[in-house]
């Protein structure tokens, strides 16, 4: 489970704020733009969230100036010999993880759904498979034969 995963859509404090722009690198960017899309979350939304876990967060302990334990790890595992590295458009290795990702059913940035036979654009597509009461993974797995007909459809085409 991800930080924002226990955060999804809970209701917003009415205090008076302000503004924080940040710089990302393209890669990050995007891929936290899917991930909020995945939690039906506002990048902003997100943003504030994680902020505020770390401003009240306990990890760190100023009166002792030494770091808490926490079960989860710091840095990706390093990529295994038995993984294979293919090259994305960028030029750069693709590490495997253990995050799930709609990527291999994308096609032309569209995911195929197999409840409806239409396609949906990547990015509107996880609130598309909420009007069925599923998850963008759960549709998309739970119906794996007919998305890959879809998928060797459209790619044929």
């Amino acid at each position: 489970m991800g930080r924002l995963d226990k955060y999804a859509r809970q209701s917003k404090r009415k205090e008076p704020s302000k503004v924080l722009p940040i710089r990302l690198p393209e890669s990050i960017y995007d891929r936290f733009r899917q991930r909020c899309e995945e939690l039906g979350l506002s990048m902003s939304e997100a943003g504030y969230l994680l902020i505020k876990e770390e401003v009240e967060d306990v990890l760190y302990n100023p009166y002792t100036n030494e770091v808490g334990a926490t079960i989860e790890p710091l840095s990706l595992p390093i990529q295994k010999e038995h993984h294979s590295t293919t090259k994305g458009t960028l030029g750069k290795p693709f590490l495997s993880s253990t995050r799930w990702t709609s990527t291999p059913y994308e096609v032309e940035n569209e995911l195929p759904c197999p409840l409806c036979n239409q396609w949906y654009s990547k990015a509107n597509f996880s609130r598309h498979a909420k009007k069925h009461d599923i998850t963008t993974r759960e549709i998309l797995e739970s119906h794996e034969e007919i998305v890959n007909q879809m998928i060797q459809s459209r790619k044929s085409n």
